[in-house]
């Protein structure tokens, strides 16, 4: 991720997550089978203005499927009233998952 950076992007999308309009709209679209990518404009369109485009831009860069998941496992959390954070962690071989494009995903849940 180039433009903010994963960290940044996380911490946005988190925020952005826990807002009552954005959750509002993101179930609306979910329920409708909108797709991923109308999922995450409807994300930029609630971010503060100078964030937007860059945290359209860094979860675009994510493959469709990551990107997904992370919207589906907040949709379980949200629908379960569970807390939901998103964290971007350095992986132990950075170089490698650069290379070869890779993103690891792992969901924590607690009853």
């Amino acid at each position: 991720m180039g433009v903010t950076g994963c960290r940044e992007m996380t911490f946005e999308l988190t925020n952005l997550l826990h807002q009552a309009e954005v959750r509002t709209a993101l179930r609306e679209l979910m329920a409708s089978g909108a797709s991923i990518e109308a999922q995450i404009d409807a994300l930029a369109r609630f971010a503060a203005p100078g964030t937007t485009s860059s945290v359209l831009e860094e979860f675009k860069e994510l493959p469709r499927l990551t990107a997904s998941m992370i919207l589906q496992a907040w949709q379980f959390a949200d629908e379960a009233n569970k807390p939901f954070q998103i964290v971007s962690v350095v992986p132990a071989e950075p170089l490698d998952f650069a290379r070869h494009k890779r993103v690891r995903i792992t969901v924590d849940s607690e009853s």
